[in-house]
């Protein structure tokens, strides 16, 4: 509970009045998240499509996705499912290695090919035919475009080389053309209007090159995730540009943003935004740090007048250290090459790569990045090394996030600085399945109900004060692979993995949260808040 407003009506009807853009609709979307990789299944396996986790998967380091959820073959049923909820909205993924695919594992860190293999039009067709079924449905489908995953004919740190880039806007030109024309030819319903270029370009860095969550070479440490992020901020810049040119010559106008993994670590999140947003504002290439420094500040000093009753003092001494560590690291990467080239795409534009900004909001807060350690709930994954066999034992894992309501308000606060419609294309609850086939209570003993209601609730009172929502997903809509692991359990429809994939509405604990995600959002309908005025 915070024991002071983080942000009043007052200052979100100000906000309101400064936002200035055309919009598809004036309806409020609510729906549901997913990703290609996490929930399509056929993935790594013998005469599968390969991706960046084949090697993992391969050498028994983590979990083998398997099927998943089967999402590829089960996608009608399941957007039904969402249908049926009176949900509006549908984020989905489209896979770069299934659309580009490779075979056979080259060598992961010295890949071979001399040219990238040809894209696979019977695979775009099949995302038409699931894109073409939420338009049939009502569902407004939301396209990742790059949810964490590459083909493996890229090697494993594809995005620490700039030539990442190309092979990246190529596909994106080839898919985006493909959607333009078959949807309305063969299908005669409208392409997608919303996209997100990269899935959260910031954990994509830091899990890769400097937590070692996910499977990376020989290169880590904050010159390779610094590299890798600069690199995917890059690709997005130019991402945006070319799906609005593309959409242009069709006479249609998309809108484009990515989404980042919400954090008071100001360098890790606002940071980004603040930088390809620096050009729009009017800040000078000569005063571009000096002006991300003023906002950190600024982010430090909000956090800190808002009293969250979750952070203990001792918490918060740790949070005061993590915080200047991250700065310290900052100044440290202000000095790497590879920021020339994207400083040059930011101020080769006045206009900024973004129509609104997305973000995934869980636990938001550095503060509860630790835990006292355990290793009952470490993560399947063999041979790891002394720094990650620390880091799973001290960080905390998705079933220890806590349920913070109340920081989602402090979290859109601070975005409505861009002055841009704001979509949550992510937020969910995850509970723990144990090696020994149990679902794990969570030490807060928060259940999925609670969680539901409580940010759904608080998603309604921001709009009520002006806040410019426009969309809430929940993560996810099914039980579904969760990078290495089946472990974390997110889903609204519960999966048995071992028997069936069958989708299950009562959960282990006698609730059914698909059910209360839909009376909750009824009852937003009825009240009907409009998102915009």
């Amino acid at each position: 509970m915070v024991t002071r407003p983080v942000a009043s009506k007052h200052h979100f009807r100000e906000n309101e009045k400064n936002l200035s853009f055309e919009w598809p609709h004036h309806e409020f979307l609510w729906g549901v998240a997913t990703s290609p990789y996490q929930h399509e299944g056929g993935m790594n396996g013998e005469g599968e499509p390969l991706n960046n986790w084949a090697w993992a998967e391969r050498d028994n380091q983590v979990e083998p996705s398997g099927k998943s959820c089967n999402f590829w073959n089960l996608a009608e049923e399941d957007l039904k499912r969402a249908k049926d909820l009176g949900l509006n909205a549908f984020r989905l993924g489209i896979s770069w290695s299934r659309i580009q695919p490779v075979y056979d594992l080259p060598h992961p860190e010295n890949p071979s090919f001399l040219e990238p293999p040809p894209f696979d039009p019977t695979v775009l067709a099949r995302y038409a035919e699931i894109l073409a079924h939420c338009r049939a449905l009502g569902l407004e489908p939301v396209v990742t475009l790059h949810h964490f995953t590459h083909p493996a004919w890229l090697g494993l740190d594809a995005w620490i080389h700039r030539s990442t880039i190309d092979h990246y806007l190529h596909y994106v030109d080839y898919t985006i053309k493909y959607l333009l024309e078959h949807l309305p030819k063969e299908f005669h319903c409208e392409p997608p209007r919303f996209f997100l270029t990269v899935n959260e370009p910031n954990m994509l860095a830091t899990c890769h090159y400097l937590y070692g969550y996910f499977p990376s070479g020989s290169n880590r440490g904050i010159h390779a995730a610094t590299t890798c992020l600069i690199h995917l901020l890059e690709a997005h810049s130019k991402a945006y540009f070319l799906i609005h040119s593309l959409y242009k010559s069709y006479g249609l106008k998309p809108y484009v943003s990515f989404n980042n993994y919400s954090s008071n670590l100001y360098w890790l999140d606002l940071a980004w935004l603040d930088l390809l947003h620096a050009n729009y504002f009017g800040i000078k290439k000569q005063k571009l740090f000096s002006y991300l420094w003023d906002r950190a500040r600024q982010l430090d000093s909000a956090f800190d007048k808002a009293r969250f009753s979750s952070i203990s003092l001792a918490r918060k001494a740790l949070g005061f250290l993590l915080k200047k560590a991250q700065h310290f690291l900052a100044y440290a990467c202000s000095f790497e090459s590879a920021w020339k080239e994207l400083l040059e795409v930011i101020y080769a534009s006045k206009q900024r790569p973004f129509d609104f900004i997305a973000f995934d909001y869980y636990d938001p807060f550095v503060e509860h990045a630790l835990r006292w350690p355990r290793w009952n709930d470490e993560l399947p994954k063999r041979n790891k090394t002394f720094h990650e066999w620390m880091m799973e034992a001290f960080t905390s894992k998705w079933w220890d996030w806590r349920m913070l309501p109340e920081g989602l308000a402090f979290v859109t606060h601070q975005l409505t600085h861009y002055h841009l419609p704001l979509m949550i294309s992510e937020n969910g609850l995850a509970y723990r399945y144990t090696p020994s086939g149990m679902m794990e209570k969570r030490r807060d003993s928060v259940l999925r109900s609670h969680y539901i209601r409580a940010h759904v609730r608080i998603v309604n009172k921001l709009r009520k004060e002006g806040a410019p929502l426009f969309g809430y997903l929940y993560w996810s809509l099914v039980d579904n692979y969760e990078w290495g692991s089946f472990s974390p359990r997110f889903g609204l429809y519960s999966v048995d993995f071992q028997n069936g994939l069958y989708r299950k509405e009562i959960d282990v604990f006698g609730e059914n949260p698909a059910k209360i995600y839909a009376e909750e959002v009824q009852k937003a309908r009825i009240n009907k808040i409009s998102w915009k005025k």
